[in-house]
């Protein structure tokens, strides 16, 4: 096993030498001849449109990665496709990591709550996975990941505005293969993976599949004050991994197939890193502060610590007459009174007093540069375990006619204790009834949810026409609880929060293609349509500040979404289209917005124009891509921190109107033989038209409680305007020794930010350009005669230690401060992987 060394420039000087001598003795073998060295570009073959058709028959904006692809380019989650799609990236929470959110074309969700919807849909052999929590799961074994970029609403349906990630698990084949793989790193990584395939038995195939995967930190934490027993490394995990593939051929006709997969890990969430934080911001002190900590109207008065002292006013037995210290008389007599149990200060000195060490520490402790330790005594463990079913049914009933049955069952729980306090907050020690720690974010968080679905999907063709028809049901229920407490002696300002959601859907769908003889067969005209109808319901229990409170809420809404597309085939080879497609995002309930600000938000709707081509090249040697695309937002959701007398709170608004523009460019060649190339780009230009803002504190708009148009400070999180990757591969002739290949991969991506408004912090949370280079040098089919054959493979991941900001806070200028997580620094490893 590689020991710990993340920074140590051995790798760098070693890997160009390892492979080198990988290379020399290759050089003085005789070549044989290598079915591996690729003359022409294989045929890529996607269910995008629910039909197995050829990637360049299909008009939408596709990038397909193959089981090839993910073992060439090093792929081991979904999320690292993010790198090699054009206008794609991810936003990785903070607090866990399980839970990311994909945006493609720009438009993505970064709320974790349970509660709001994501705007990129994911589904696995078919079966959706509603939540964002539990993405971020390891590959067990993959036939294909595809990315569908623009709206799908007509048949993938609510909540993939931005698009689709089309995940499908590998099939039996029937007979009895076995792979056994190990790879080990730096980091104390290890990972073993094994593959069985068993043979056909009364029409039934098995393949069954294990991952271990284990990996040490890469920030260290210092502290020596263990508030949970233990002080764990940033970004640690222990994961186990499972798959089961069954196929039941029960006859020509009727085959069922059966998916099960399920992840159970522990580890440690990313470092949570300030970057910025003020030593007496106005929003905490309020806005007349007094060094002499004094306390009421005037002075210290309409910050949070105004409605601390509230709260220790309550904590001594009194009843407060108003909602902040300073506008209560009494509790204004007894801030500014020494108590004994104060020390023979004032509560005011001591709260304020507090307060000023706590920010004066935190502001001396922040850095933008990333660091590679830090002080979190209350950074927990992550659990989580993942668990999910699904059953496909085809009756091909005639040879015109195909009828399927998809059921899918998901259940997900995962508790988490998150870390937001950055290792610049200072702990206090325990007085009277208790305290905890400023920001100390030892939030515990414990999340549960489980789904249910049913399609039904009608395939078939007559004549010049074919058609797809469907109905589609939905059901989930989640819960989360959470506790976000900072307590100051004896105020315990925070908030203790649970909420259960209900929500359910139904929807029947239809896309029709009419291909006229009149055109020789050249041109398609599709037309599809879906009616959704939603139903949400939440019920909320909180303790804000001591005082608590119970809520439900409901709505409903319902959608017709469409799409129409007319593509062209210019000759075998080329084949350009029009599309015109919406899509439908269900609205609801924030479940972070204290139910005293609770109000649904509505749903939003986007319209996107895309004109592409389909095209390949000197005899399949090259294969070019492309679409520009145009894109209109109606009610586009945009979740916003905004400042409250306790500090912030989450809201998810509409903003009116907003639009996107862009383009996207995807090659393949191979000019010669063994050797080929890949290049992709992604250019996006959105824009808010207007965005409608509520501000309850005039922060925003100058006065409280007012709305105003806010499109000239709104930014789109997510959104980098340029994004490129390029990749090289070289399959050298097979020696009698094996088959050897070397492969880098460069991924480039323009700054962004992670915000909606731009405030004061956006540059302590805001990416920067970033460039990220992979190699591996890979030597397969070494034979071992009967005993079947080995692969060895070195690789580096993140060669050049580039640092960026995989999520960031900048929200919390509302209290003082901001904070980001950043990517994972160079890793390296080798792989010896065994097949029979």
């Amino acid at each position: 096993m590689f020991h710990r060394n993340p920074r140590h420039p051995f790798v760098l000087s070693t890997l160009p030498l390892a492979l080198a001598a990988a290379i020399a003795p290759a050089a003085a073998q005789d070549p044989i001849d290598s079915p591996r060295r690729a003359s022409a570009l294989e045929e890529v073959i996607v269910t995008a449109q629910k039909r197995e058709e050829s990637l360049q028959d299909a008009p939408i904006a596709i990038s397909a990665f193959s089981s090839a692809d993910i073992e060439n380019m090093g792929v081991e989650q979904v999320t690292d496709v993010t790198h090699f799609t054009p206008n794609m990236s991810l936003h990785r929470q903070s607090a866990s990591n399980a839970t990311v959110n994909f945006s493609i074309r720009g438009i993505t969700e970064p709320e974790p709550s349970m509660s709001v919807d994501p705007a990129v849909g994911v589904y696995m052999d078919g079966i959706y996975m509603a939540r964002n929590n539990g993405l971020a799961f390891d590959v067990v074994d993959l036939e294909r990941i595809e990315v569908l970029r623009g709206p799908q609403g007509t048949l993938y349906g609510r909540n993939s505005t931005g698009g689709a990630i089309n995940i499908v698990t590998a099939k039996p084949s029937g007979e009895f293969e076995f792979q056994q793989s190990v790879s080990v790193g730096n980091y104390d990584r290890l990972k073993a993976h094994t593959i069985v395939d068993l043979p056909t038995v009364a029409g039934v195939s098995a393949k069954l599949s294990y991952l271990y995967n284990t990996q040490g930190g890469w920030v260290d934490n210092e502290t020596t004050n263990f508030q949970q027993g233990r002080a764990d490394d940033f970004g640690e995990q222990d994961n186990d991994a499972y798959h089961i593939a069954l196929n039941w051929a029960a006859s020509d006709t009727f085959t069922v197939d059966y998916s099960f997969d399920k992840t159970d890990g522990t580890g440690t969430p990313a470092a949570f890193q300030l970057t910025r934080a003020e030593a007496v911001p106005a929003s905490v002190f309020g806005a007349n502060f007094d060094p002499n900590l004094s306390f009421g109207p005037g002075a210290n008065d309409g910050g949070i610590a105004d409605s601390v002292l509230l709260g220790t006013y309550a904590a001594f037995g009194n009843a407060p007459v108003s909602s902040q210290c300073s506008t209560d008389p009494s509790c204004t007599a007894f801030a500014n009174t020494a108590n004994p149990a104060f020390g023979g200060a004032t509560p005011a000195q001591a709260q304020l007093g507090t307060f000023l060490g706590v920010y004066g520490n935190a502001a001396a402790a922040a850095d933008e540069d990333r660091k590679d330790a830090l002080n979190l005594p209350y950074a927990g463990r992550e659990q989580m375990d993942i668990e999910g079913h699904s059953v496909t049914a085809t009756w091909d009933i005639t040879d015109t006619l195909t009828v399927k049955s998809l059921t899918g069952y998901r259940e997900m729980d995962l508790n988490h204790r998150t870390g937001l306090s950055g290792g610049g907050f200072l702990d206090l020690t325990a007085v009277g009834g208790g305290v905890v720690t400023l920001f100390a974010a030892g939030a515990p968080n414990r999340k549960s949810h489980e789904q249910f679905s049913q399609e039904f999907q009608f395939l078939g063709d007559v004549g010049q026409f074919q058609y797809l028809a469907g109905l589609y049901y939905f059901n989930e229920e989640a819960e989360e609880v959470t506790r976000e407490q900072t307590a100051f002696l004896f105020g315990d300002f925070g908030t203790q929060r649970s909420y259960q959601t209900d929500n359910s859907a139904w929807a029947a769908f239809g896309q029709l293609t009419y291909t006229p003889a009149a055109f020789d067969d050249r041109l398609d005209i599709t037309l599809g349509l879906r009616y959704t109808e939603d139903e949400r319901e939440i019920t909320i229990d909180e303790v804000v500040n001591g005082l608590p409170a119970s809520g439900t809420f409901d709505t409903t809404f319902d959608n017709t979404s469409g799409s129409l597309t007319f593509d062209y085939a210019f000759d075998m080879d080329v084949t350009g289209y029009f599309r015109v497609a919406t899509g439908y995002k269900a609205g609801g309930f924030l479940s972070r917005t204290s139910i005293a600000n609770q109000q649904p938000f509505d749903a939003e709707t986007l319209t996107s124009y895309e004109i592409g081509l389909k095209s390949q090249w000197l005899e399949n040697r090259l294969r070019l891509n492309g679409a520009i695309f145009y894109s209109e937002y109606d009610d586009k959701q945009v979740t916003q921190f905004v400042p409250t007398t306790t500090g912030a709170e989450s809201t998810v608004q509409n903003a009116a109107a907003a639009s996107y523009q862009g383009l996207e460019l995807e090659l393949i060649a191979i000019p010669l033989e063994g050797l080929t190339l890949n290049f992709n780009y992604g250019y996006l230009d959105p824009e808010y038209d207007e965005y409608s803002f509520f501000d309850p504190t005039g922060q925003f708009c100058g006065a409280p409680g007012t709305t105003c148009d806010v499109s000239d400070r709104g930014v789109f999180a997510n959104a980098p305007e340029n994004t490129a990757s390029a990749g090289i591969q070289y399959d050298f002739h097979a020696f009698s020794f094996g088959q050897l290949s070397a492969r880098v991969d460069v991924a480039y991506s323009d700054g962004y930010t992670y915000g909606t408004i731009e405030n004061r912090f956006d540059e302590f949370v805001r990416n920067d350009a970033f460039t990220l280079v992979n190699a591996r040098m890979i030597l397969s089919d070494i034979d071992l005669g009967d005993a079947g054959n080995l692969t060895a493979t070195l690789w580096g991941k993140n060669l050049t230690d580039e640092f960026y900001r995989q999520s960031g806070i900048g929200a919390f200028e509302s209290v003082g401060f901001a904070g980001v997580v950043y990517n994972p620094p160079r890793m390296y490893g080798f792989d010896l992987d065994y097949r029979f």
